[in-house]
């Protein structure tokens, strides 16, 4: 009997669907084996990872033991305590074995090599339980010794969208890193040095050094006498008399005329008066019954008189009425009438020019200023874009006072302070600087931490003053300047390294001599002449303009050294990520 075709039919798909599950049953072993390693090999990546660091920290560990005198035995004890404690602590599911150790005192190295298996969470459905890895890493002792400069931007924007405290939390990270905590009570081989710039960089206690100049200091001004001008009647008028007199005496003092130069003694300038007479002997005497009188000059008055005298402050029958005149050149007009209150037929109408002066010689006056200001600008001449020690090269400029002379003032002239170069522009006064001075290198975590906290914002931003500053800190030429445990490491000191950390939010726009170029080309001057002498900078560029990464990323000694950061946790990953640099100069992966 032949089956039906739905019987056909019912059966075939019995039979494929068994196959089907035969299949998926085969595939599903190297489904998930695949999987499991993917899962597998990204945690064991991660451990690795975390292994390398732990290493490089207990290798540079070591070499800090070496270069203190610890032997072979106390440095292999080091390496392996270290790896044993930081990896039992920070990783999970993992087994090492013992650190092995190679002290090379040839090459300066300390070379440390573990092997470590991974326990897997889904390989072990294909017979893979563990992964094993093997992590390396040399630290070189011979670099013991690191000196760094941190340069910090302080200028107004970084007031802005909470820069400063983003610095602050910053440079606080990189600290830590550079120099641990754990390591505070102990002397380090990195030193830290730092310092921060606006308009002008606060020089402090280095001022006197780097100036020539005292941070308390004096000007003086000579304002040169003289003798007075002859005195001159000028031309007189025969129609009448012109006079100036003493109110306080009612006293003649003297007659003039046009063009007239007159001396008034230093009792007499307080109470003076100006009249005028027909007396006998004048072509107009009998004819005259009122005078107008208009005087203009440093002091102007103007008068109707209807009686003799005719005076331009007034009288009473002779009785002068007087007024404090200043020196100058005056000129009065005298109009006369043959009727009161200015009225009938004008007899004379014209203008008198003479000039009023001291009548006693005038001794040479010395004006003084006194300031008290630590803050500089960059220097210029031949050492402008070096290190040369200041007492070598030239010093730098700094706030000054001078005397501008006028004579349309009682006190002969103004006091300016600033700097002559630029001494009409408000910018340059001076005011701007910040009251922190530079931090010579040091290992202080306490004296790190005080500086950065102090920081405070405003002014102008005058970079290639703290690109200078930077070098400057590190430079062994100023170790008559920064003397002590301050003092920088020479250049050429075995198994030394420098560095500096730049640092800006803005554009350089602010320099003193604009001769040398703007601030961005003094900048670029110095980083070249810095990086010819070996030392390493690294730059952070934070929110800053173009103009500001350009300039940033020239000076960086390549691209590997110069960060851009858009936010807090940027910056603060970029300064991390430059002290681990840093530090893993003496690293040789």
């Amino acid at each position: 009997m032949r089956k039906s075709w739905t019987n056909l039919i019912g059966t075939f798909r019995q039979n494929t669907n068994g196959n089907v599950a035969m299949i998926f049953g085969l595939s599903i072993v190297p489904m998930v084996a695949v999987a499991g390693f993917a899962v597998d090999f990204q945690n064991t990546t991660m451990k690795k990872n975390r292994i390398q660091v732990i290493l490089d920290s207990a290798v540079l560990a070591a070499a800090k033991t070496k270069q203190n005198g610890g032997t072979d035995s106390e440095i292999t004890k080091t390496v392996q305590d270290f790896v044993s404690r930081q990896s039992h602590t920070a990783t999970s599911n993992l087994s090492c074995g013992a650190v092995q150790v190679q002290i090379s005192t040839t090459n300066e190295d300390i070379k440390g090599e573990v092997t470590c298996q991974q326990d897997t969470s889904l390989m072990n459905v294909v017979g893979i339980d563990k992964v094993p890895f093997k992590v390396s890493s040399t630290a070189t002792y011979g670099i013991g010794k690191v000196d760094v400069a941190f340069m910090f931007d302080v200028s107004g924007s970084m007031n802005s969208n909470s820069r400063l405290s983003s610095l602050k939390e910053s440079a606080q990270a990189a600290v830590d890193i550079l120099i641990p905590a754990d390591s505070a009570s102990q002397t380090s081989d990195v030193r830290i040095a730092m310092s921060s710039y606006n308009a002008m960089v606060d020089a402090g206690d280095y001022f006197e050094d780097v100036t020539g100049a005292t941070p308390r200091r004096t000007y003086t001004h000579v304002i040169q006498g003289y003798d007075p001008e002859p005195q001159v009647l000028g031309d007189v008028s025969n129609q009448y008399h012109l006079g100036v007199y003493d109110a306080d005496t009612d006293q003649l003092i003297t007659r003039f005329g046009n063009n007239a130069v007159i001396h008034i003694d230093d009792h007499e300038w307080d109470d003076l008066n100006f009249a005028v007479t027909f007396p006998h002997g004048t072509s107009l005497r009998g004819q005259i019954e009122s005078v107008r009188l208009n005087l203009r000059g440093p002091d102007n008055y103007s008068r109707t008189e209807n009686a003799e005298p005719y005076a331009v402050n007034g009288d009473s029958n002779g009785n002068y009425y007087g007024e404090r005149y200043r020196e100058g050149n005056y000129r009065i007009r005298v109009r006369s009438y043959t009727q009161d209150r200015a009225r009938g037929t004008k007899k004379t109408d014209e203008w008198v020019y003479f000039e009023l002066i001291s009548g006693e010689p005038v001794p040479d006056r010395t004006t003084s200023y006194t300031l008290t200001s630590t803050c500089v600008w960059e220097r210029d001449g031949d050492e402008k874009f070096t290190d040369a020690t200041p007492a070598q090269g030239s010093y730098l400029a700094y706030q000054q006072a001078w005397f501008v002379e006028d004579d349309r003032q009682s006190d002969g002239g103004d006091w300016y302070v600033g700097h002559p170069s630029k001494g009409s522009h408000s910018w340059y006064r001076g005011n701007e600087c910040r009251d922190i001075e530079p931090l010579a290198l040091t290992d202080n975590r306490t004296a790190l931490t005080n500086y950065i906290t102090g920081l405070d914002a405003g002014g102008r931003t005058a970079g290639h003053q703290g690109v200078a500053w930077s070098w400057y800190l590190v430079s062994e030429h100023w170790g008559n300047v920064f003397t002590g445990t301050g003092k920088p490491l020479d250049y050429n000191e075995p198994d030394s390294v420098k560095a500096v950390i730049l640092m800006t939010d803005g554009s350089f726009n602010n320099q003193m001599f604009d001769a040398q170029g703007t601030s961005d080309a003094q900048a670029r001057a110095l980083c070249d002449n810095m990086k010819a002498k070996g030392i390493k900078v690294y730059a952070v560029a934070m929110q800053a303009p173009l103009a500001g990464q350009q300039v940033l990323s020239y000076c960086a000694t390549n691209q590997d050294f110069y960060f851009a950061a858009e936010s807090r946790a940027e910056l603060i990953e970029a300064y991390e990520e430059i002290a681990t640099s840093i530090s893993d100069l003496r690293i040789i992966r």
